[in-house]
């Protein structure tokens, strides 16, 4: 029976197409053609459009980040040079306060220094190199019987000779400014 079917569609389709000439059937092929052809001249433009819009948008994104890189950039070195600035300034004062802290010290010691040499008189005019002189000599004259006392006493003269020397320095260093 499928065989008969078969048959039978093929003899039809024979029919149907040896009914139409073939002008019809060359005229409904262009008809075709031409649809398809607009379409795809359509489609073209399309793509065309939509590839023109696609470099646009990447230009307008690049140029976008270019300037954003660049806005950074830029406000990353003004905002460099505001906080040297602002260092420096800094700098500078801490530099003037601590200027003015050490001549302020260097007043105070000399005036301090003053006032000791004023103390370290004497009654009848004597200094005291005279008085620690005097003490050296009366020092080197004792013989002491125990080691102990031998120590102490050395040690008292070193401690009166590094005296002596710091309060020699001391003027100098004053005349010297």
């Amino acid at each position: 029976m499928k065989k008969n079917k078969d048959t039978h569609s093929e003899s039809d389709k024979k029919k149907i197409n040896s009914d139409q000439s073939s002008d019809e059937k060359i005229f409904s092929l262009s008809k075709s053609i031409n649809s398809l052809d607009s379409e795809l001249e359509g489609i073209k433009k399309n793509l065309q459009k939509r590839k023109s819009e696609n470099t646009t948008l990447r230009v307008l994104f690049y140029t976008g980040l270019l300037v954003l890189l660049v806005g950074f950039l830029y406000s990353n070195s003004v905002l460099q040079r505001a906080h040297m600035r602002s260092l420096e300034k800094n700098i500078i004062t801490l530099e003037q306060r601590l200027s003015h802290d050490i001549n302020q010290a260097k007043v105070n010691l000399e005036l301090g220094i003053q006032e000791s040499k004023k103390e370290v008189k004497l009654i009848e005019g004597t200094d005291v190199f005279s008085v620690l002189k005097r003490m050296d000599y009366a020092i080197s004259q004792l013989r002491p019987k125990h080691e102990q006392t031998t120590t102490l006493i050395n040690q008292v003269r070193l401690n009166t000779d590094e005296f002596t020397n710091i309060l020699k320095n001391q003027p100098e260093n004053l005349r010297s400014k």
